[in-house]
């Protein structure tokens, strides 16, 4: 009788290189989506401070605008809605209604803002409801959006504006006399009160006796 004997470690060590590559496949996979999602990450980083960077030239523009007469920016048409974005008009800058976009890179970037009256309390602190609006501040809220994987991502800021630069009113004739009392939603040439006033004597001025 003849015994044959069969060697088994060929075997063997080809089930441990099968195993090998399996893991190995495993870990280069592994790593792969790694570097992927760290690349992703990078691009995502960059193109949010691109965003963040023409959301605040945006803001930066309007109160250029609101510094240069309050009232570019006061009469526009109010809501969070609304869209406006600033653009050279001449030797200046001006509010057009609508959106506008800027590309860097291959990513394009549509800006815009809207523009909210304000309301204060007694106290002069800004509420959500109630109050009375405070015509001297806006609410401005800049929105920068771009394409990002199949959807839309978006930049926000938003700030308060105030006309503390801008020239409120300027009255330089007080010759209609004494009389106007309480807040009046127009100019006229009287006073409140005429004791111890001289307006008569120079027209338009106003002059405390004695002095």
């Amino acid at each position: 009788m003849k015994t044959e004997e069969y060697n088994t470690n060929q075997g063997q060590a080809l089930i441990e290189i099968l195993i090998g590559l399996f893991i190995a496949g495993i870990l280069i996979s592994a790593a792969t989506a790694a570097v992927v999602v760290a690349l992703r990450s990078n691009l995502e980083t960059k193109n949010f401070q691109t965003a963040s960077a023409l959301s605040q030239k945006l803001i930066d523009d309007v109160k250029t605008v609101a510094e240069a007469d309050w009232h570019n920016i006061y009469n526009l048409t109010k809501g969070p809605d609304t869209q406006n974005f600033a653009a050279a008009s001449g030797t200046a800058l001006a509010i057009i209604p609508g959106t506008t976009t800027t590309a860097v890179g291959n990513i394009t970037y549509t800006q815009f803002f809207s523009i909210e009256n304000v309301n204060r309390d007694g106290a002069g602190n800004i509420v959500t409801s109630g109050g009375a609006e405070d015509s001297s501040t806006q609410k401005i809220t800049s929105r920068v959006r771009w394409p990002s994987a199949g959807r839309t991502s978006e930049v926000v800021l938003t700030v308060y504006l105030t006309r503390w630069r801008n020239l409120i009113s300027q009255q330089s004739d007080w010759s209609g006399g004494s009389g106007q009392e309480g807040p009046i939603s127009e100019f006229n040439q009287k006073f409140s009160t005429s004791t111890g006033i001289n307006f008569s004597t120079s027209t338009g001025s106003i002059i405390i006796q004695g002095f």
